[in-house]
């Protein structure tokens, strides 16, 4: 939101207090001004690329609370930006991969330390069978 040149007073650290539905005129402009895809992730994660807007509602609250995912979704959307010509599509399924993987990292987690152990494994074991089933892109 900041760098759209929003206000964006509610902060902790390099998080943001407000949701992720707050930055959507933010992303817009963002992404119109630079020519780039803009994300915002929080309880349903925005892509756009100024004029289409994808909205996916995967993940789960407790990954808010595990250090690194940011960089670990940047690590993602770069290897899906480096297979897919298409960046709103490849920004998208970066994303998603990380949102999945957590969402079933989830189920068998009590707390944040677990959660990222069974993170990475459910990202090894991500398939295109998983993905389809359980992708919630809403409209």
């Amino acid at each position: 939101m900041v760098l759209a040149g929003a206000t964006a007073e509610r902060t902790k650290g390099v998080d943001s207090s407000h949701g992720s539905s707050d930055a959507l005129a933010a992303i817009r402009q963002l992404a119109k001004a630079t020519g780039a895809v803009v994300a915002v992730t929080g309880a349903i994660d925005y892509i756009t690329d100024g004029t289409q807007l994808i909205s996916l509602a995967n993940g789960h609250a407790l990954m808010a609370k595990v250090t690194g995912l940011g960089c670990t979704a940047t690590a993602l959307v770069g290897a899906a930006l480096a297979v897919e010509k298409d960046r709103l599509a490849a920004v998208a399924a970066g994303l998603s991969f990380l949102a999945l993987a957590g969402e079933i990292a989830a189920e068998k987690s009590p707390g944040p330390g677990s959660l990222q152990l069974h993170l990475l494994d459910a990202l090894h074991q991500l398939d295109a069978a998983t993905i389809k089933r359980r992708l919630n892109v809403v409209t």
